[in-house]
């Protein structure tokens, strides 16, 4: 069995990607109500948490203008979205992953304009 090929150096187009998805959410959160279920909201959400990641691996110059376009696409998500009273993915994962609400804040918002199906699933999160 041969070994696997090692990974090369990150691309910081992968971050920049991640961070024109937030950019999006983001944007469409403050034109529209927010339409989907709660594996959706987590989906969306997850995509700030791949940022977070990824973020130590490159300086602010490398990011280009994805750096200010981040910063303006977290203000648009949090002016938004309401505080949530617990991590949208539940105590158990929130434990295992060690999110906390002042450093993985996405995982504790909803949206401000919500959806009857998101709202009811959303009062199910233990």
């Amino acid at each position: 069995m041969k070994p696997p090929i090692p990974m090369g150096p990150p691309d910081v187009s992968e971050l920049r990607d991640l961070i024109d998805q937030w950019s999006e959410l983001a944007a469409e959160l403050e034109r529209n109500d927010y339409t989907f279920d709660l594996d959706n909201w987590r989906n969306d959400v997850d995509v700030r948490e791949l940022i977070l990641e990824a973020l130590p691996m490159f300086s602010r110059e490398e990011m280009g203008d994805h750096a200010l376009k981040l910063d303006d696409a977290d203000k648009a998500f949090q002016a938004n979205t309401r505080p949530f009273r617990r991590c949208v993915w539940g105590h158990g994962t929130q434990r295992k992953e060690k999110w906390t609400p002042e450093s993985n804040w996405w995982y504790f918002r909803s949206p401000r304009r919500s959806n009857a199906q998101l709202e009811d699933e959303l009062a199910t999160v233990r």
